[in-house]
C-alpha cells in the first residue's frame, strides 16, 4: 500500500511563516523548516522545486494575507492615507513579522515591492483622484509614501515617535498635495 502524503504545501508554508515571523527571512532553510516541522527535508522537496520556489510563494501568500488582515481595511475615505495607516497599524499590531519583511536584510526585497505597488496601484486607482494618473506617477507616489510609511512603522514601534492618527493622515495628505498627480 502506498503511503499517504501528510505534509501538503499549506503545511509546509504555516511552518515557514512561522520562521518568517519569529526568526527572518535569512533563517528559512529546507532543514530549518523541516526541523520546526518535525520532519525530514523530503517532504518540502516533494512541494517545492526548490528552496526558491518555497519562499517565493510563502512571500506572496504572507502578502495576500497582509492585504486581508491590514492592507485593505478602509479606516477612513482617503486612499493615501488609508495605505500609509494601514501600513502603521501592521507594524504595531505584528512588529515581529513586520520587521522580518521590512527592516530586515534579504533578498526579496524587489519581489516585495512590486507586491507592494501591485495592491497600492489596485486600491488608489479606486479614488476618482488617481484615475487619470500614469504608472510612472503612481509608482512615484507609492514610493514617496512607502517611505514615510515604513519610517513612521519603524519609529512607532520602536517608541521613538507616537503619532496620532490625525498627525498621520496630515503627513500622506501633504505627500499627495507634493504628487504631480492631484
Amino acid at each position: 500500500m502506498v503511503r499517504k502524503k501528510v505534509y501538503k504545501k499549506q503545511h509546509i508554508l504555516a511552518a515557514a511563516r512561522d520562521l518568517l515571523t519569529e526568526e527572518g527571512f535569512s533563517f528559512i532553510t529546507a532543514r530549518n523548516v523541516a526541523e520546526h516541522m518535525g520532519i525530514s527535508t523530503q517532504p518540502i522537496y516533494l512541494e517545492f522545486k526548490n528552496m526558491e520556489e518555497l519562499k517565493l510563494t510563502l512571500l506572496k501568500t504572507t502578502h495576500e494575507r497582509l492585504e486581508n488582515e491590514f492592507f485593505s481595511k478602509k479606516q477612513i475615505s482617503h486612499s493615501l492615507s488609508n495605505f500609509g495607516l494601514n501600513f502603521i497599524n501592521l507594524a504595531k499590531s505584528n512588529s515581529k513579522m513586520y520587521i522580518s519583511l521590512y527592516v530586515d536584510q534579504h533578498s526579496y526585497g524587489q519581489e516585495l515591492k512590486q507586491l507592494s505597488f501591485d495592491f497600492f496601484q489596485k486600491s488608489i486607482q479606486a479614488d476618482e483622484m488617481y484615475l487619470d494618473a500614469s504608472k510612472e506617477q503612481l509608482e512615484n507616489l507609492h514610493m514617496k509614501a512607502w517611505i514615510v510609511a515604513t519610517g513612521m512603522a519603524s519609529l512607532s514601534i520602536s517608541g521613538i515617535v507616537n503619532q496620532t492618527e490625525e498627525q498621520l493622515i496630515k503627513v500622506f495628505t501633504t505627500i499627495e498635495k507634493n504628487s504631480e498627480i492631484t
